[in-house]
């Protein structure tokens, strides 16, 4: 049986085809707490996301901490802003706001972190040594490092919705770019797309880091495997994660 998918509502995201089950902090329809809406299809904004509203002094976007609610200062013109009155429940942002760039949903990625804020500056947060020879790489200091990135594809990623893992999620990357997350795999469903029937194999071939016993162990419940499949030349890429 086919699974619900984002594309099936009507409120499709380019990086994110996995089903809807999977999409962390989607609540349904609701009421938008940005543009209140009622009955748009909304996600819940908590921590690691971010309003991002605009400065009134040099208009500049701006980000603030969706979780804490907190104000900051503008990097642009230093005005000090404060966060909206959303009211005191959750603060939920619909499909049209988040895809607009009203809100932002931090990514960790195998680049490096990516927020809001990274986002327009163009340069991951980084990770310690990160080596790629198909990005620029920037020295962040004591061994960090992020990579260079087209503002537009970092935005992308911010509005696209965050999946669940049990370690942490690591948006992967395939010629030079962001790839499409399709979901958390099992057994099955690598026998059922493996080119020759032989599930093991295509296991082995685009699960990365595979170790002794993986493929044994209980996919379904004692390890996540996440898929990825390539914008470009649509090469599949997983990672895993275990308890």
């Amino acid at each position: 049986m086919l699974k619900l998918t984002f594309n099936d509502l009507g409120i499709p995201f380019p990086l994110f085809e996995a089903p809807v089950s999977e999409a962390k902090r989607y609540k349904g329809r609701g009421r938008c707490s940005l543009c209140h809406k009622e009955g748009v299809h909304c996600f819940e904004l908590g921590i690691g996301a971010d309003v991002v509203i605009h400065c009134r002094v040099c208009t500049a976007e701006v980000a603030l901490d969706a979780d804490s609610r907190a104000g900051r200062v503008c990097e642009g013109c230093d005005n000090h802003l404060e966060f909206p009155d959303l009211g005191r429940t959750s603060v939920h942002t619909c499909y049209t706001c988040l895809r607009a760039g009203g809100a932002a949903m931090t990514k960790d990625t195998e680049l490096g972190m990516i927020r809001h804020e990274d986002a327009l500056r163009g340069v991951t947060h980084g990770v310690p040594g990160l080596d790629r020879s198909d990005f620029e790489l920037v020295p962040k200091g004591n061994g960090w490092v992020g990579a260079r990135l087209p503002v537009p594809m970092m935005l992308e990623l911010v509005r696209t919705p965050c999946y669940p893992t049990i370690q942490g999620e690591r948006w992967l990357f395939c010629c030079k770019a962001p790839m499409v997350y399709i979901g958390q795999w099992s057994r099955q469903n690598f026998s059922e797309m493996a080119p020759d029937g032989n599930g093991r194999a295509f296991f082995d071939a685009v699960v990365r880091d595979v170790i002794d016993g993986l493929w044994e162990d209980k996919l379904h419940d004692k390890t996540g495997v996440y898929m990825f499949r390539c914008t470009v030349c649509r090469k599949y890429e997983a990672h895993w994660d275990m308890f």
